[in-house]
């Protein structure tokens, strides 16, 4: 009985971290033009091993601006991606129907990529293993700007041999005066979506809730204080429980969110003193601190002390080939629990927050420490968060999504391959959204190898440097409390 039960544990582990799709989040595509004498091309950044890996990849001719989408599959191999004018598969050719997204006098002169944040991402229908959403915007009206539509496309994987194909394109979602600030969040029961859309001259939210029978309006909910269209970003917290949107006029503002209702509260605000115009927004993974860039400054907010923030300022670096300044612009948290800051200018270069959790000169901000092999405008990717499960207990945790509870608190740890020889790919499900270690020890019981493990990925491949020599070897993974989760052995022949 014990062996049927843990092969029955692992078959399930294995359907529900493939259904999570744990390399989602795992890459990064960046590229914009070709400076002499850097080559013409793009720039891959993943996170597999749990650290960045910045390389060339001279195969792309798709450029990006500030419009970047890419999506992965179960183990991070890319699937589609675009930069709001068009979409490429995974053999870098426009995909079946993938041209003339977003029709309007901007997309029909900007081929090269849209120049807006949040204006584009995309998220798998709800029980779905072959239908992704797309949910787009662009400028409609120029002088001033205006987007006057939030548009669905729909791709089907299954087309084309598997290199996916439009079904249907460019269809109005909603038509009103919208902010390009787009952010969406799991539902409490752990399979549906939240999707919010921003007015734009109103404190104003559009609700959508996505579910296995497709996109449906919620609610229409006025909260805040922003009252001017300025192109900003907004975001969530990898919780679900904070959104925060920031731009370089209204400045920031911070609500609560009910992942089951799909309802604001508690609205917070602050007002900065500066007259910059470039801006991004992230929110810290401990909930504590939210970020906002605006060019020449970068603020860390303290959600325990709003209105006393810390102030850091751009240092004066400039690109030594493009001679453009490496200002503060757009952010992501990422899946090593660092914050990307791009710069906002055809650069080589992003900033980074290695421990934003941490208050003032403490989170560490690292200026132009990240260096890429490529130009990079403006591109930041914007993932939310497909690893939240259900709210356990609430009113809403109605659906059994994922793991029951007694498999979950094993943290599904998985090894493959096994037996290994020089790398091994890990894949845990962590319960209670926490942040984790793995430990490998060889056969006299000691440590010889541990990893950090972060609950909002599900998958990290580990080389094994450390291992000299065959044997069996045990691998554990405990929480950041200490808690001893699950454990299995490890062939290794070297």
């Amino acid at each position: 009985m014990k062996i049927r039960f843990v092969v029955f544990t692992f078959l399930l582990i294995n359907n529900l971290t493939t259904s999570l799709a744990q390399g989602y989040n795992n890459l990064w595509l960046v590229g914009y033009e070709n400076y002499n004498p850097l080559p013409m091309g793009g720039t891959n950044i993943d996170f597999f091993t749990g650290t960045a890996n910045a390389y060339y990849e001279p195969n792309r001719s798709m450029e990006f601006r500030a419009s970047v989408l890419n999506i992965c599959d179960s183990v991070g191999n890319l699937l589609f991606y675009s930069n709001g004018a068009w979409i490429a598969n995974k053999l870098n050719t426009q995909m079946l129907n993938g041209d003339s997204l977003n029709p309007s006098y901007y997309t029909s002169t900007h081929f090269d990529g849209l120049n807006l944040v949040n204006s584009i991402f995309s998220l798998k229908l709800p029980d779905s293993d072959s239908l992704f959403y797309l949910f787009h915007q662009t400028i409609d009206i120029n002088g001033p700007p205006w987007t006057l539509n939030c548009y669905l496309s729909i791709i089907n994987m299954n087309l084309d041999n598997g290199n996916g194909a439009v079904i249907q394109k460019n269809q109005i979602l909603l038509s009103d005066t919208l902010a390009i600030q787009m952010a969406a969040c799991k539902h409490a029961n752990g399979r549906d979506w939240w999707i919010i859309l921003p007015e734009a001259y109103h404190p104003s939210y559009y609700v959508y809730l996505f579910t296995p029978n497709g996109i449906q309006f919620s609610s229409k909910q006025t909260i805040g204080n922003r009252y001017v269209f300025k192109a900003g970003q907004a975001t969530f917290s990898r919780d679900g429980s904070l959104y925060a949107i920031y731009d370089s006029v209204n400045d920031l503002d911070v609500f609560d969110f009910d992942r089951c209702s799909g309802t604001f509260s508690n609205a917070r605000h602050v007002a900065v003193n500066d007259s910059m115009n470039s801006s991004g927004v992230t929110i810290s993974p401990n909930n504590r601190f939210v970020y906002g860039s605006s060019g020449l400054y970068l603020y860390q907010f303290d959600l325990q002390n709003l209105q006393n923030y810390h102030t850091f300022t751009w240092d004066s670096f400039r690109d030594p080939i493009s001679n453009l300044s490496t200002i503060f612009y757009t952010q992501e948290l990422m899946p090593d629990n660092k914050i990307y800051i791009n710069t906002g200018n055809s650069t080589r270069y992003l900033h980074v927050i290695n421990n934003p959790d941490s208050l003032g000169a403490a989170c560490q901000l690292a200026q132009h420490s990240f260096v890429l092999p490529t130009i990079n405008f403006q591109s930041t990717p914007y993932y939310p968060n497909v690893f939240l499960g259900p709210v356990v207990g609430s009113i809403c945790d109605s659906l059994s999504v994922g793991l029951p509870h007694t498999i979950v608190q094993s943290a599904g740890l998985r090894l493959n391959p096994n037996p290994a020889t020089n790398q091994v790919w890990v894949n845990y499900q962590f319960p209670n959204n926490r942040d984790g270690w793995l430990e490998i020890y060889d056969p006299l019981g000691k440590l010889i190898l541990k990893r950090r493990l972060y609950w909002s990925t599900t998958q990290l491949l580990v080389y094994l440097n450390e291992i000299k020599s065959s044997g069996i070897y045990v691998a554990k993974v405990f929480d950041d409390t200490g808690m001893y989760l699950s454990t299995e052995k490890m062939v290794v022949n070297k």
